[in-house]
């Protein structure tokens, strides 16, 4: 992404995934970082404003041209407001609250990620590389931030898979995983890209049809040339001259069809066109078996009266049923995360209750993932999450696109957070739900798959409930947990079918 303006000098500033900052920091030493280019420039201002005095008419042009040079980067970075700004920035991110006298080892992961993000935004540096810098914000933080990248002077490179962002944004996509590993470039915004990438899958799906028909075909030739050479028997011996005239012909030219198949049989392995991913889907084709009924009907799946859980978080009651899409909004800390975690039935309420229909499966994908056996393959650890053969785990984990054959052998420990997170959800689809819990399902995937993600809860037959800004078609209902936990029914969608975002 680039803006117009004329950039400042020094080095870019860069937002990694995962953040990493001194432990035994203090929020007051973090913010004196941010300061630190700010000192730097004002440092050497002061000592040009002493040389002045004392520099010849030769020294004194050079001198001025430093400090004026110096004096538009200060104010390009807007150093003359940086307590201004600082308040500012920690109001927008939610860290206004945190005593400056907090050590870093004592906030949470998503405090630390928008504590990073916090000091460069102050930093205001010249070029931005951000990777996913939305990850860890609320609505209100992630609005704020794509409202700040827009007035942003310099050029910004970012990695991110927030489609809400890169539809307000960006002045273009790069696409790492193009065409035959390339990477290609689209113009625009998101919504170019979505339209472009629904163009390949369907002539990339033409082309494997169009692959399969020519290899059954050539298949096809084969085994008839195969069947009419059995045909050909040795001549008895009192017919052997006739054999000789009239079948040696047929059998040369049967011998002729049958390399010519094969032939075309190789060249097709030669230049296969490698079959579409499956569709993600959290439900078998056909699958007869719906939600467990009880012996009163078919109440609610799930049921939470108004509990209140550990940390003294006020949760709203609840209930699930049907094909309900509800979706969890509030700030950082509101206890989103607990929510779904108590709903799940893996954190107890400390007072009031919540039930499951007997028999209910309740898929939860909780924000970070969490896989035991770090040493062991991706695929041995998938087969025994699912309790599966491990032929039969690969063929799901491929037949899917998740993964390919080389990254089934990667130790657990090393796969990318990405990664992670496509492990887990294989373990949804594995599944088959009744109901999904999902906390921030979008976080790390790629865009394609946010795509195939949404389409598989667009079709799924259950209720959802999850916490995440940038599945927009999702939200039938709001839970607001920044209301004390108010509930709002009705439709969350805006006349352009987006999520309302209203707070």
């Amino acid at each position: 992404m680039g803006r117009s303006g004329r950039p400042s000098r020094g080095d870019p500033g860069h937002l990694p995934q995962e953040p990493e900052l001194p432990g035994g920091w203090d929020l007051s030493r973090c913010l004196s970082l941010a300061r630190a280019d700010l000192d730097r420039i004002s440092g050497r201002m002061r000592e040009l404003e002493q040389r002045m005095d004392g520099a010849d008419a030769d020294e004194l042009p050079l001198v001025l041209d430093e400090y004026a040079a110096l004096q538009e980067e200060f104010a390009a970075r807007d150093g003359w407001r940086f307590e201004a700004r600082a308040e500012e920035v920690f109001e927008a991110l939610g860290l206004r609250r945190l005593p400056p006298a907090r050590l870093v080892r004592d906030l949470s992961g998503g405090e630390r990620a928008r504590l990073s993000l916090a000091l460069l935004v102050l930093r205001r540096p010249p070029a931005l590389l951000l990777d996913e810098p939305t990850n860890h914000l609320d609505d209100a933080a992630a609005d704020w931030l794509a409202g700040w990248l827009r007035t942003y002077p310099g050029p910004c490179l970012m990695a991110s898979h927030d489609r809400d962002l890169l539809d307000s944004a960006v002045t273009g996509l790069i696409d790492l995983d193009g065409p035959e590993g390339t990477a290609v470039r689209y113009g625009g915004r998101y919504g170019a890209y979505t339209a472009e990438q629904a163009a390949a899958r369907r002539r990339w799906e033409t082309r494997y049809r169009a692959w399969e028909e020519r290899l059954a075909a050539a298949r096809a030739r084969l085994s008839r040339a195969s069947v009419t050479a059995r045909g050909y028997r040795g001549p008895r011996d009192t017919g052997k001259m006739e054999y000789d005239a009239r079948a040696v012909g047929a059998q040369a030219a049967v011998s002729r069809q049958a390399r010519s198949a094969r032939e075309e049989i190789r060249r097709l392995h030669a230049s296969s066109v490698p079959r579409p991913p499956a569709p993600l889907r959290f439900r078998a084709a056909g699958l007869a078996d719906g939600p467990p009924t009880t012996d009163t009907g078919d109440g609610p799946l799930v049921e939470a009266e108004a509990t209140e859980t550990l940390g003294g978080i006020r949760l709203p009651p609840v209930v699930l049923q049907g094909t309900d899409r509800v979706v969890v909004v509030g700030p950082n800390g509101a206890g989103k995360s607990t929510l779904l975690r108590v709903l799940a039935g893996e954190s107890p309420p400390s007072s009031g209750t919540v039930r499951h229909r007997p028999g209910l499966r309740i898929a939860h994908l909780p924000q970070e993932s969490h896989f035991p056996a770090e040493t062991q393959p991706l695929l041995r650890a998938f087969a025994e999450t699912v309790n599966a053969a491990e032929d039969e785990a690969a063929e799901q984990l491929l037949g899917l696109g998740l993964f390919r054959e080389e990254d089934l052998r990667v130790p657990v420990g090393s796969l990318s957070v990405g990664q992670r997170r496509r492990l887990d959800l294989a373990r949804l689809v594995r599944l088959q739900p009744h109901v999904l819990l999902l906390d921030e399902p979008t976080n790390h995937l790629s865009l394609p798959l946010v795509e195939d993600l949404q389409a598989a809860l667009d079709d799924f037959p259950g209720p959802v409930l999850t916490h995440d800004r940038r599945l927009r078609r999702v939200a039938g209902r709001l839970i607001d947990m920044g209301e004390a936990g108010s509930s709002r029914g009705g439709p969350a969608m805006s006349p352009e079918g987006r999520t309302r975002r209203d707070r």
